[in-house]
């Protein structure tokens, strides 16, 4: 069981919650990816199903307040967020169980690759943030009128999609971080989604994800009620932040902010694999 949450800890969590419902709305990946480090050297002797519900709670809260941000500025793909959810979920929650299973040992090792690959992402999302060198793929016709009145006019390769999307799935319900690390890119340089929607459409997807992944670790008797608290703790952080992190994303400069946070993930997951190994 994880300690009772003092005062110093709450404060720590809520801020820590906060701080990644911001970058997560903005980036569009939910913000596992800076929240499971940080759990894992607060909490040395949690497992990774403790961890991973944790962050699985921050992720929800933090995807559905930024997706209810994002769909009332009108720049959500519906339809393709319903094809990710669909492929997505099942995958998820195998995620999820695969989780329960694994030791914090091979855990924090299969972690500190992972957080190096989204370092990669990012830095290389900081070059191309204002490139139009993009893949192109035949697809269905999207058109997305936002309420400000731009409108955005694309394809949508709708297999090709429904083919990724379960890898996503599995890498929320395993890692504990979301998908948006895999979908956010491959809507980006794969779909040729513009930006401000593939951000909106993953957010959409990561609520629905992080809630089934969420779910297999509510009903397999994880009810550790300290957990729970600072679940809610991070989660309620995380639930103001996305809001915050909506309304400055379209004015901070996204290739500085995700330059620094891709240095920070190579830097965490090269200390995480670190001590894991040596």
């Amino acid at each position: 069981m994880l300690p009772e949450l003092t005062y110093a800890q709450f404060f720590l969590l809520s801020s820590l919650g906060l701080s990644v419902g911001i970058i997560g709305a903005i980036v569009g990946v939910g913000g596992g990816f800076l929240l499971v480090p940080a759990l894992l050297f607060i909490f040395p002797d949690a497992s990774p199903a403790a961890i991973t519900s944790i962050s699985l709670t921050a992720v929800f809260f933090n995807a559905l307040s930024a997706s209810i941000g994002y769909r009332i500025r009108g720049n959500q793909d519906f339809r393709t967020a319903l094809l990710l959810i669909v492929t997505a979920a099942p995958a998820a929650i195998f995620g999820a169980f695969i989780n329960q299973q694994t030791g914090r040992g091979p855990f924090e090792i299969i972690f500190g690759f992972a957080l190096i690959f989204g370092a990669a992402y990012l830095l290389v999302r900081s070059l191309l943030e204002n490139s139009s060198h993009k893949i192109a793929l035949k697809g269905k016709n999207r058109t997305i009128l936002q309420r400000d009145g731009r409108s955005y006019v694309y394809k949508v390769n709708e297999p090709l999609a429904a083919g990724v999307a379960p890898f996503a799935g599995f890498v929320a319900g395993f890692f504990g971080i979301g998908g948006g690390i895999i979908n956010v890119p491959f809507m980006l340089i794969v779909l040729r989604m513009p930006a401000n929607v593939a951000v909106a459409t993953s957010q959409l997807e990561l609520t629905v994800a992080s809630a089934a992944a969420l779910l297999v670790h509510l009903s397999s008797g994880l009810d550790d009620p300290n957990q729970w608290t600072m679940a809610g703790v991070v989660g309620l952080g995380t639930l103001i932040g996305a809001q915050i992190g909506v309304r400055i994303a379209p004015k901070v400069g996204g290739r500085l902010v995700l330059s620094i946070i891709g240095l920070g993930l190579l830097i965490a997951g090269t200390r995480l694999l670190a001590t894991s190994l040596f």
